[in-house]
C-alpha cells in the first residue's frame, strides 16, 4: 500500500526555492568588488582597541583557569593524603 498524504496550508503556501543561473567568473568578480564597496570598515582606532580588550580577555581568562587548576590540584593532593590541608 503506498501512503498517501495530503499537502498542508503550509506546505501550499511556501515559496519555491529559488534557482539561480550561474554567472561567468568575470561577473561573479564584478559583484563581490560592488558589496565589498559597501562594507562599513573599522578605523585603526577601533580595530587597535578591540584587539586590546581580546589580549586582556585572553589574560585574564588565563589567571582564572590559573587559580582553578592550583586549587584543584591542592583539592587532589589533600584527597590523596600527599599533603595536609595545614
Amino acid at each position: 500500500m503506498v501512503d498517501v498524504t495530503k499537502k498542508t496550508e503550509i506546505e501550499a503556501d511556501a515559496e519555491a526555492p529559488v534557482v539561480r543561473r550561474r554567472t561567468s567568473p568575470m561577473q561573479f568578480f564584478t559583484e563581490v568588488r560592488r558589496e565589498m564597496s559597501k562594507v562599513t570598515w573599522p578605523s585603526w582606532k577601533e580595530t587597535w582597541l578591540t584587539t586590546m580588550m581580546v589580549f586582556i580577555m585572553v589574560g585574564l581568562t588565563m589567571v582564572f583557569f590559573s587559580v582553578v587548576d592550583f586549587v584543584l590540584l591542592y583539592g587532589e593532593q589533600i584527597l590523596i593524603g600527599a599533603r595536609r590541608l595545614f
